[in-house]
């Protein structure tokens, strides 16, 4: 059994600068900072801007000559005063709002310095995946929601390649270790 991490890293997405892609998409970096007790942080938006009042993850516009992760630096400095100590790609989603095409560079962060706080004006709050007592939430984040609910890591089928007996022993001893997802990839 292979064993991997949900996490995604893009050259496409790293190597495209500025804030608009080619299509005239909205390139957006995304924080899901995540605390050791499993919360997020989400941010509320501020009165001026599209969707006021609904909450979503911290994270801003890509400027031009940017890639994503100096974007999402650059971003939670200025609104929540921290800085990144370690993030890792994960997931990328387009959503159509009435304004504007959004791409949505989400990025996984579990280090950081300073305690988040927010400098603009907004409001914050961590919340429990599944339990957030926080609404409205922007319609972008559905899928971001889902995802947070499964593990960060698990393992991918490979019974046809090591056989039946190997695989079960090595699926029963990863499941001992806290494994709780296993994907099954099998032509048969």
């Amino acid at each position: 059994m292979a064993v991997r991490a949900r996490t995604r890293r893009s050259a496409r997405v790293e190597a495209r600068q500025g804030t608009l892609n080619d299509a005239g998409i909205v390139r957006v970096a995304v924080a899901v900072l995540q605390r050791t007790d499993g919360r997020v942080l989400l941010a509320q938006r501020l009165p001026g801007t599209p969707y006021p009042g609904y909450w979503e993850f911290p994270g801003g516009k890509l400027e031009a000559g940017e890639s994503a992760s100096i974007a999402l630096a650059r971003e939670l400095d200025e609104e929540l005063g921290i800085q990144i100590v370690r993030a890792a790609p994960w997931l990328v989603q387009r959503y159509a709002y009435p304004h504007a095409d959004v791409e949505l560079n989400f990025f996984r962060i579990f280090a950081w310095r300073g305690e988040p706080r927010g400098r603009m004006g907004q409001a914050i709050a961590w919340q429990a995946p599944g339990a957030f007592d926080v609404a409205p939430l922007l319609p972008a984040n559905a899928v971001i929601l889902r995802a947070l609910e499964l593990p960060l890591i698990y393992g991918i089928s490979m019974a046809e390649d090591l056989g039946e007996d190997v695989f079960l022993r090595r699926a029963q001893v990863a499941i001992a270790d806290g494994l709780q997802l296993i994907q099954l990839r099998e032509k048969s």
